[in-house]
Parts: structure tokens; sequence; C-alpha cells
């Protein structure tokens, strides 16, 4: 009994353990994956606040609109279809090379739209040397001065705006621009906060989101530029090769080998009792060793034969008393010691 109850006490810790473990990795790699923490702000795969998840998930409810994530290099954008590249930082931005803006520019040239909205900022930046989007593309980030108390996360009004050439025309009555390049356009955005799933949720502009995206059928969140990009991983290539039920097997052979190394198939043995064994003298000890080794009738010849060879002079008297009780050792035993006495 007491051995089942310690097999139970066993497979109950294993089983403890197992559940533990698995709290810990849901919590460790699901739980932020669901929520989007692991990302950046803006980013269509979180669904917190600071997240775009609202805004894909608003758009691929319309009928006409396909949506999709990016999650390679960017390509050239199609004739109806519009990018959005949401959460970028302007500083950073503000400080590209001409290469680059090449770049954007062919991925609108055969007329696709690119949306750059930047990641809202409070503190006051001031530039004195010329960057190469101000010359290329005749438009200047400023930066008014804007203080809030709370430094710590991302401010709903940004003090970034546009100063914009005659070549840019503004959208709406927010602080976005849109040039055309070649038969496409690029828009940049500095008031992206309704674009987040906490502008959506308390500020909802149906207007700007629709002049931001323009008449497309297909829009296209860059994930890429986040640096979450598409890689082979284990799970993909589970699913791609139906291994499911493999894994299903391997935790099956796990549980069961957790069951094995706690408990035993076989009915548990009940304890013997143990023999005492007590210890013995020197007499004993000498009685065991004749009694193994001289027979019976031999035992008194024997001893009397030992004896003899010691003590010589005394040993006629007693070997008498021995052949009168040859065939009753103990009788004969008595005599010879009764005689002995007798003697001395």
């Amino acid at each position: 009994m007491r051995n089942t109850s310690n097999n139970a006490l066993l497979i109950a810790a294993a089983v403890a353990l197992l559940a533990v473990l698995a709290w810990g990795l849901e919590q460790a790699a699901v739980a932020p994956l669901q929520t989007g923490d692991v990302y950046p702000p803006f980013s269509s795969l979180r669904s917190d606040p600071l997240g775009a998840k609202a805004l894909y998930e608003s758009l691929a409810a319309l009928p006409s609109v396909e949506v999709e994530r990016l999650y390679k290099q960017r390509t050239v954008i199609g004739s109806r279809d519009t990018m959005l590249v949401l959460g970028v930082e302007p500083v950073s931005w503000s400080a590209i090379q001409n290469r680059t803006l090449e770049g954007y520019e062919k991925l609108v040239a055969d007329g696709g739209r690119l949306v750059i909205a930047f990641l809202p900022v409070r503190t006051s930046r001031r530039m004195a040397e010329k960057r190469a989007v101000e010359e290329r593309w005749n438009v200047k980030l400023r930066y008014a001065d804007r203080k809030e108390e709370d430094d710590s996360a991302i401010p709903r009004e940004t003090s970034l705006f546009f100063e914009a050439g005659p070549e840019w025309r503004a959208i709406a009555s927010h602080n976005a621009v849109e040039r055309a390049f070649g038969k496409g356009s690029i828009v940049l955005a500095a008031d992206t906060f309704s674009l987040s799933n906490e502008g959506l949720r308390e500020a909802r502009d149906a207007a700007f989101m629709a002049s931001l995206i323009g008449p497309s059928a297909r829009v296209i969140f860059d994930e890429n530029h986040f640096g979450v990009v598409e890689s082979g991983s284990v799970t993909k290539l589970m699913r791609k090769y139906h291994l499911e039920g493999a894994v299903v097997i391997l935790a099956i052979a796990a549980a069961l080998f957790l069951w094995r190394s706690a408990s035993s198939f076989l009915p548990p043995r009940e304890a013997a009792a143990r023999d005492t064994v007590a210890g013995r003298d020197s007499t004993e000890g000498m009685a065991a060793l004749l009694h193994r080794g001289v027979a019976e009738k031999d035992l008194l010849d024997t001893c009397f034969a030992e004896w003899s060879a010691s003590a010589p002079r005394r040993a006629a008297r007693v070997e008498e008393e021995l052949r009168r009780f040859k065939h009753d050792p103990v009788a004969a035993y008595r005599a010879a010691s009764r005689a002995l006495t007798e003697k001395t």
C-alpha cells in the first residue's frame, strides 16, 4: 500500500509539472503573440491600443477590398494597390538618401499608392542641415513646440508637420500631403493616431482613412519595415507536411514515459520480514565447529585424545571411566569429570 501511494504522488507531481510547463510556455510565447506586444507600435499584428489590427480587420471586412500583409522586401505596387507603411520614425526617415527616395518613386511608377504614416512625436527637433528629401521632393519635416506631462507613452497628437511645395496637395483637414509620381502617388501622414486601434475606438475618422487609401482594390500592410520578415519555421514545416499527428504521438509517448518512470505495471512486492540473526559466543562457535567436523560416535574419543596429550598422568583414570560408559557419551563425560575431581 505504501508503494502504491508513493507512485500516485509521483504521477500527480509529474502532471503538475507538465501543467506548469505548459502554462509557462503559453505566457512566454503564445500570449505575447496573441496580443501583439512583441511587435512595434502601429503594426497590424498588434491588438492593443498602440496597434493597427483594427484597421486591418475593418478593411478586410469590406467586400470590395482585398487586404494582406507584406513580410518580404517591397516590390512594384500594382495600379490598384495601396501600401500602408505605418509607424515610421520621422527623424531617422528624414535622413534617408536619394537612392531610397528613388526606390519609393519606382514603387508607384505603375500607378500604385504609397502611404507613409509617421510615428507621433512630442519633442521639438530642429535640423540645421538640408536633407535629400527636401531637395528631391520639396517637402520639409518640421516640429512644433508642444510639451506634455507624460513623456513615456506615445502621444495622441504629434508635433510633426509638413512644409510642402506646390507639387503637394493637402488631404482633408489633417496634417497629410500627397504628391503624384509617374502614374502613382505618395502620401505623407503625420497625424496617425486615428489609424491606431485606440483611435478607431475613440475618434474614428472614416473620411480621412478613405482619403489616405484612395480608390484601391487591394491594401497592403507593410510589416517588413518593422523587421517582421517571413522565414522558415518548425510550425510552418509541420503545417506544410501535415505533421500534427506526429506531435500528438510524441506527446503521448512522453506522457507514457513519465507514467512508466513514476509507477510500475507489475503489482508491488510485499516486503518480506527479515530474520534476525543473533550473535554467538566462543563456546557456541566451538560446538558448531565440532558438530560440522566430528561425527557424533567419535566425539568422545576425539576429545579424550586431545585432552590426554596435555595431561598424560591422569589419562589412565579417565580412560577407565570412558570405557565403562562407552555407549553413553554424556554419562562417560560426567564420570570422567567426577574422577578428575576426586583425584584433585
